[in-house]
């Protein structure tokens, strides 16, 4: 069986948020994207913990390109990435 194949990956410029343009094992293309999320455990004895939480799950894409176009009309941070680029 095939595994997955992260195909484009970008962070944020504020390092708050990040996304994946993945295909799929069944040749299907995806992206999704995270944001950093906090916990704060310090009444507990422990410390902050900051994790990648996900956000946003797109559906399936026949083609990369059309997963991408369709992440950068979703996703406000990366268009202005990528136009940035």
């Amino acid at each position: 069986m095939k595994s997955q194949e992260v195909i484009e990956a970008d962070i944020s410029a504020d390092g708050a948020k990040r996304w994946e343009l993945v295909r799929r094992c069944d040749g299907f293309f995806v992206y999704s994207e995270d944001t950093v999320a906090s916990d704060d455990l310090r009444e507990f004895g422990g410390d902050i913990l900051e994790y990648w939480s996900p956000t946003f799950f797109s559906g399936l894409f026949e083609t990369a390109e059309e997963a991408r176009a369709d992440a950068l009309g979703n996703l406000p941070w990366l268009r202005h990435l990528k136009s940035v680029d």
